[in-house]
């Protein structure tokens, strides 16, 4: 497994409705809105490098998604 932290810059009016959809993604163990320079953080779990990619890409894909940053655990 690999333990993944996701920064999640939103449209203001998007991020209780983004936090709502991560709640539903089984790789997604926890999801809070927070102030500061990200508007939602997750903490995620992915079989492997390759699916935290697809992790990703299906988190900014979301509706009101801005930009992604990602952190891995080494």
């Amino acid at each position: 497994m690999v333990q993944v932290l996701v920064l999640i810059n939103a449209e203001k009016v998007s991020v209780l409705d983004i936090v709502g959809k991560l709640e539903k993604m089984p790789e997604v163990l926890d999801v809070f809105p927070t102030f500061g320079r990200f508007d939602v953080v997750a903490f995620c779990n992915a079989e492997n490098r390759e699916r935290v990619k697809d992790l990703v890409r299906k988190i900014a894909a979301l509706e009101g998604v801005l930009k992604t940053e990602t952190l891995v655990e080494l």
